[in-house]
């Protein structure tokens, strides 16, 4: 036994405590991510109140779009990841989003808000547990373990919801106590990862191969080095194609991001009935990962693609639906809202999952951290057309158009993926 194996027992009982150390990263990680989203309304009327309401949501879609460049950056978090490894970049991760919600909680301008939030993106959006977890997994059961990371994790999501409902109603708006938690959370945490974890055996070795060669024959390390190792192999087209619908992905989070201000805006409903229709969204993006975990390593990636793929524009349309239809805008919104959520993050998992299950060990961090670019970028785009588009028409319209971009994911998926749930990760082009 190793001295590593001798700190936290056999190889099985790390692999589990690991499970359990990745499930409160994916908690933080998805407040993290979540919490920007549940107050758009509150930002909006705090810091751009003296705008009408179309033109204040629009300037509120132009300051995602900048925010959203910071995303662009995890390419590099990610390559990073590749270089020093996966431990060190988690850790960082963790740390930022601590430090920068904390900023957050201090922001006294909208110019503050855009720029906290492009710094929160770099690290909400690296997703390095995902490396984690698909390099330590059994082969067979990579999705399962990812899957059960994610939907525990989901409370994080959860939270983000229910604290609003706490902390934001028809008489209170106190919407900076919501970041404390990935404040609190967040550094407790990094402390943990710095003492108890490390990084993957794959990575690891990988490393000790490449240090068992001579200095003439050791692999370098960069992200030129890495992007053609990956430009010039037999998955290249398949790895273009994802990158593809990542950034048709990334166009689509519009919903995610302003769908708090739609339902706020609907005097059908009151922002208790707002809090409620989020919350539920946010659960049952739960049966989003039961959904993977039960069938994508039986059935496979490629047909729950389609499925998820299909759902996301009939769900955005329910919900638009309920802002045109103020008698059924609370189940209309609920419905369209929770289907949504399953189809977004069940798309947006899979298609992570199977970048990596293409590309080889020491190109898997730069692999995912152009997935980040891709869908940054579409993220960038998406929000300069829904400001666009809500100056000129409404949000409600961003929504509709947007959505049907997803038929383009469909026919990609048809055209050009082939099955992954087999492949074996050590033996990636080999």
């Amino acid at each position: 036994m190793t001295k590593e194996d001798k700190k936290v027992g056999s190889i099985t009982s790390y692999f589990k405590y690991l499970i359990i150390v990745l499930i409160f990263v994916q908690i933080v990680d998805s407040f993290t991510a979540s919490f920007p989203t549940m107050i758009p309304s509150q930002i909006i009327n705090e810091f751009l109140s003296s705008f009408e309401e179309n033109v204040a949501t629009s300037i509120f879609a132009l300051v995602i779009a900048i925010a959203s460049v910071g995303m662009y950056l995890c390419s590099l978090n990610q390559y990073f990841a590749d270089k020093f490894g996966r431990k060190i970049m988690l850790i960082i991760t963790i740390f930022g989003m601590a430090i920068v919600s904390l900023l957050i909680v201090f922001s006294q301008s909208i110019i503050d808000f855009t720029i906290y939030l492009f710094i929160l993106w770099f690290f909400t959006r690296s997703d390095i547990w995902l490396i984690y977890i698909n390099e330590e997994a059994p082969k067979g059961k990579r999705a399962f373990w990812t899957n059960v990371v994610l939907l525990v994790g989901m409370i994080g999501v959860i939270l983000a919801p229910v604290l609003r409902s706490v902390f934001i109603t028809e008489t209170v708006s106190n919407w900076r106590a919501l970041p404390l938690f990935s404040v609190i959370f967040g550094f407790s945490l990094g402390l943990l990862l710095v003492f108890t974890l490390r990084d993957t055996k794959i990575y690891k070795e990988m490393k000790e191969s490449d240090g068992d060669m001579g200095k003439e024959e050791k692999k370098k390390v960069s992200f030129r080095e890495n992007f053609k190792l990956m430009m010039g192999s037999a998955n290249k087209t398949q790895l273009i194609v994802l990158m593809i619908m990542s950034f048709i992905m990334g166009i689509n989070s519009i919903f995610r991001n302003l769908v708090e201000q739609l339902l706020s805006s609907n005097t059908s409903l009151d922002q208790g009935q707002v809090s409620i229709v989020l919350i539920i969204a946010s659960i049952s993006v739960i049966f989003a990962f039961i959904i993977m975990g039960a069938f994508a390593d039986k059935i496979g990636r490629i047909p729950l693609l389609y499925a998820f793929a299909i759902l996301i524009p009939i769900a955005r349309f329910l919900v638009v639906l309920g802002s045109v239809y103020p008698q059924g805008a609370f189940i209309l919104s609920t419905v369209g809202g929770g289907l949504s959520e399953i189809g977004y993050w069940g798309e947006w998992v899979l298609i992570s999952m199977v970048i990596l299950e293409i590309i080889p060990t020491e190109t898997r961090g730069t692999g995912s951290g152009l997935k980040s670019l891709f869908a940054g970028i579409g993220i960038t785009i998406g929000f300069l057309l829904s400001s666009v588009i809500t100056f000129l028409i409404s949000l409600e319209a961003t929504f509709v158009i947007l959505s049907l971009l997803l038929v383009i994911n469909i026919f990609l998926i048809y055209k050009y993926l082939r099955e992954t749930k087999n492949v074996d990760l050590k033996n990636v082009y080999k």
